[in-house]
């Protein structure tokens, strides 16, 4: 028999700095590893990009000064109804954050049918691995429901940042670090109760 072992504490551990830990006992498991639902309307159009990062929990840290420097240098982009955000099984390079829209997460079945995971809205942030990783290959699809709008940080704009910003750089790369590890926690504590549960059921009553 495979042998199977338990993170001690992985709960307690995310409790003490998630402000989402609620999030934990959802029957949704994709909806834990995207986020909390959006409490308000967030990234209308019009709003400032800087007030819009406002409500980005990966920029909760920064300061006014550095978030106007972010808006100067991040670049939006824009998707039509169905159109592919990325796909899976391809490279990916760059982490999203939805200004507007929805977005819809889907996996593929080997019959080639996409199963819906989750849908995200603003400011759900996506693909964080990708900014920071090389050779990530996208295990999901990202497809735009209705129009949508993205601002996308791309490899080469944190590398930038960390050449000329190192301590804003440094403030991303941080949180980013809390958020992508909150994550694989979350999978691994998933899959743990999965196959405890599985071994249960086989138990004689």
């Amino acid at each position: 028999m495979k042998e199977k072992f338990h993170i001690t504490g992985i709960k307690k551990i995310l409790l003490t700095w998630h402000k989402h830990a609620d999030l934990l006992e959802t029957l949704n498991p994709a909806r834990v590893l995207y986020g909390p639902l959006p409490k308000s309307a967030a990234g209308e159009k019009g709003q400032g990009l800087v007030d819009f990062f406002k409500q980005v929990s990966l920029f909760e840290d920064l300061t006014q000064g550095e978030l106007r420097r972010l808006a100067r240098i991040l670049h939006e982009r824009t998707y039509r109804d169905g159109e592919y955000i990325y796909e899976e099984g391809k490279p990916g390079t760059a982490m999203y954050i939805v200004r507007g829209g929805i977005v819809e997460i889907v996996r593929r079945r080997r019959n080639g049918e996409e199963v819906p995971l989750v849908t995200l809205e603003p400011p759900a942030t996506l693909e964080e691995l990708a900014v920071v990783g090389a050779d990530v290959v996208h295990w999901t699809s990202a497809l735009a429901r209705g129009p949508v709008s993205l601002v996308a940080i791309g490899r080469p704009d944190l590398d930038a940042l960390g050449r000329n910003f190192p301590l804003l750089a440094n403030k991303i790369l941080k949180k980013l670090a809390h958020i992508i590890a909150m994550r694989l926690q979350i999978v691994f504590e998933a899959e743990y109760f999965d196959e405890e549960r599985s071994l249960n059921s086989d138990l004689p009553q």
